[in-house]
């Protein structure tokens, strides 16, 4: 019976992560404006994926990862600590492309452009490194099965993603347009939607 609850509940978070991702690309696609709308400007420019809706699935994975812990000395005592871990991070993978999926899948759907003021080879690597970032950010997050202070480390990956986002990601960006960087955008009066 309590088997039966945890796999509900497992799938109930994951449906939730599913509709976070696909709230935040619907209000993503509403806000934007259609001279800028592009993959690259909606889902890395702006702040709302990497403030808002990365760090509400860092917390509900996060959640399920601390409700585990409370079984941990029985799982260590069986010696399957390397399966429980390796469960943890399927499930953190399954979760990443679920809100992957809700996020993205919207887009698809619009007739939009992916690509407009880049190079679709290096717009698509910069989303892949944006997803491959968010689920090795999850993945750290499954170490805080074993830590003992598993609060500091939501705060560490919190603090890794937002760093990414601001201080990395938005310098990769200018390398895909000049577009996104600002002095470019002043020099040239670019005041639009970026």
């Amino acid at each position: 019976m309590r088997l039966k609850r945890i796999s509900r509940r497992l799938v109930l978070i994951g449906f939730i992560i599913f509709f976070i991702g696909l709230i935040g690309s619907i209000i993503l696609i509403k806000t934007g404006s259609p001279e800028t709308m592009e993959l690259p400007n909606e889902y890395l420019n702006f702040h709302l994926v990497s403030l808002y809706l990365q760090p509400a699935v860092f917390l509900l994975l996060y959640k399920q990862i601390l409700t585990f812990r409370n079984i941990n000395v029985f799982v260590t005592v069986r010696r399957k600590n390397k399966w429980m871990m390796f469960h943890l991070m399927v499930l953190a993978a399954i979760y990443c492309l679920l809100f992957v999926l809700g996020l993205f899948g919207p887009y698809f759907l619009t007739g939009y452009p992916l690509f407009k003021f880049g190079s679709p080879i290096l717009g698509t690597e910069l989303i892949i490194l944006h997803v491959l970032v968010f689920l090795l950010l999850l993945w750290f997050l499954v170490g805080g099965y074993n830590w003992h202070r598993p609060y500091l480390l939501l705060l560490i990956v919190i603090l890794i993603d937002l760093i990414y986002h601001y201080y990395i990601e938005k310098n990769i960006l200018v390398s895909y347009s000049p577009l996104y960087d600002e002095l470019y955008r002043a020099i040239h009066e670019i005041y639009g939607g970026f």
